[in-house]
């Protein structure tokens, strides 16, 4: 699961799963589910080949049911990497898995870096 999410809201000290429903936006994550967490680090590698490198997937699914981030600042650079990632560049990506996970961590980082949010993940 991930949250689009103000981080300053939130209270590391307390559950993060029940304030990420109540301060942040749900991302959908249907191409991660069910979790397959050997696969992030192909992720993370089609992403570092279009040259998103800011944010790691594997780091975000580590938090497990506790909660892990990437800080708005992580994902400002990462969309500002993005900016340069066309939707062609995504589609040539051969495993059609892949393409969609792709696809959408892109968004993800999009819609947060719009919000001048972070993203949240739990492990599903």
């Amino acid at each position: 699961m991930a949250y689009s999410v103000d981080l300053d809201k939130l209270s590391f000290s307390a559950p993060l799963r029940d304030q990420c429903e109540d301060h942040g936006s749900f991302l959908e994550n249907a191409p991660f589910y069910p979790v397959k967490s050997w696969w992030f680090e192909d992720v993370d590698k089609a992403l570092a080949s279009l040259g998103v490198d800011a944010v790691c997937m594997d780091d975000l699914w580590m938090g497990e049911e506790s909660g892990s981030t990437w800080s708005t600042q992580e994902v400002q650079r990462a969309a500002e990497q993005a900016q340069g990632v066309s939707d062609e560049q995504v589609q040539a990506l051969e495993d059609r898995y892949l393409r969609e996970a792709v696809d959408t961590a892109l968004e993800w980082i999009r819609t947060a870096a719009a919000r001048d949010e972070g993203i949240v993940g739990f492990y599903h």
